[in-house]
């Protein structure tokens, strides 16, 4: 078994360079944009958002109760599935929604069960102190290849944007690959059915540091989210192209996200750091504040000038799961880890998912107002998080890392 461990360690590395390496992220807006107008792009993106809700709390369950290993090769079948319907659909809203769901159910399966998998590996080795820096170097090499897909996404979907799906089809087919190779680590307990499972995973937020964690985690799905779903229009407009002509777009779009992702790598591997430097929940904040500050200077202003700003947006994305995933493992039991994580996946993409499809309600095709709503549903996350940060530690005192 620990031979099995230790292969498991070695593989994970390369589990997240497969799992974020998504050319398809270069081209995919441009991709429904084109098809479906900007209107029909937020609402595909919404209908994933809401798609995840559906997935995140069963998946977490069955993470917990059939294992780790076989809920993350069912995340390659799923992506598997939706790069097809990308892939075959073209100007087919049905396939290609369906290929939404299909991915939602794949990053549903994935959600808290990759990072659980880490500890619950570590954990059984006797080395789970090791986490929160193993896992940001794990992070970080994986945004550092991601920014690798981006590049090429960008590149190959010049030719045409399908290319960029089939290039992630290709690596969903090696990430199923990698999770035939993984071992189920040794397990403490079954957990219960799943209203039970759940109702217990819930009763951890009984703890109030633990649920301003929780809380963070909700704002985060919304705040890492809000200067990315409409980038690639963004830059549409930023380089004077159209949604039917997107010219140099994709390249631009690839190098913007690779440009990002190595950024992001590098925040990744400073978060443990940082966190313990200047505290969690004032780390955590302060990361909010960094996505609120992009989306705004995009909706005020259509110019690559802010790409200076928009180089930092995956920042609190790579950053802020490390802190959340090491807070939260020590203080919930093994077999309730990856429902937590996924419930609070859930409870945060719900919240995106909403805002989406409101917004997307008379939208128009002007990119810079329905920024500036986003900016404003930030600030009031940020604010709120802020505020609960200094309440809790008053009372409660800070969070180990």
């Amino acid at each position: 078994m620990t031979d099995a461990l230790r292969r498991n360690l070695r593989l994970i590395a390369l589990h997240e360079l497969l799992v974020r390496t998504s050319p398809w992220l270069a081209v995919f807006v441009l991709f429904t944009r084109a098809r479906f107008g900007l209107d029909g792009a937020i609402q595909l993106s919404g209908l994933y958002y809401l798609s995840v809700v559906l997935f995140e709390a069963p998946s977490g369950w069955a993470s917990d109760h059939f294992g780790r290993v076989v809920t993350l090769r069912f995340v390659g079948l799923a992506w598997i599935g939706a790069f097809t319907c990308w892939l075959v659909g073209d100007e087919s809203y049905a396939v290609i929604a369906l290929g939404q769901v299909l991915l939602a159910l794949g990053y549903a399966s994935l959600s808290g069960t990759d990072v659980t998998f880490h500890y619950d590996t570590l954990e059984a080795m006797g080395r789970a102190d090791e986490y929160a820096d193993r896992q940001a170097a794990v992070a970080s090499r994986g945004l550092a290849v991601g920014a690798v897909g981006a590049l090429l996404g960008g590149a190959i979907g010049l030719a045409d944007l399908r290319f960029a799906f089939a290039g992630s089809l290709l690596l969903a087919i090696a990430q199923f690959g990698v999770a035939l190779a993984f071992t189920e680590p040794p397990r403490t307990r079954r957990s219960e059915p799943v209203f039970r499972h759940i109702a217990r995973s819930v009763g951890y937020l009984r703890d109030v540091p633990l649920r301003w964690v929780f809380f963070y985690g909700v704002a985060l799905v919304v705040l890492e989210h809000v200067a990315f779903t409409l980038l690639q229009p963004w830059l549409t407009e930023v380089l004077g192209e159209t949604a039917d002509d997107v010219g140099e777009t994709p390249v631009v779009v690839g190098l913007t996200l690779a440009v990002v992702g190595v950024i992001g790598a590098i925040g990744a591997r400073l978060s443990a750091p940082v966190a313990r430097r200047f505290g969690l929940r004032a780390t955590l904040v302060g990361l909010g504040a960094v996505s609120a500050v992009i989306v705004t200077m995009m909706g005020l202003y259509q110019h690559a000038a802010v790409l200076t700003l928009v180089a930092l947006r995956s920042v609190q994305g790579a950053a802020a799961p490390i802190l959340i995933s090491a807070a939260v493992a020590p203080l919930v039991a093994q077999q309730h880890r990856a429902t937590l994580l996924s419930l609070n996946s859930l409870s945060g993409r719900l919240l995106w998912g909403s805002i989406l499809l409101v917004l997307s309600t008379n939208a128009g095709d002007d990119v810079g107002p329905v920024l500036l709503r986003f900016a404003g549903v930030s600030w009031t996350l940020v604010a709120l998080t802020l505020v609960t940060a200094a309440i809790v530690r008053r009372h409660h005192g800070p969070v180990p890392i």
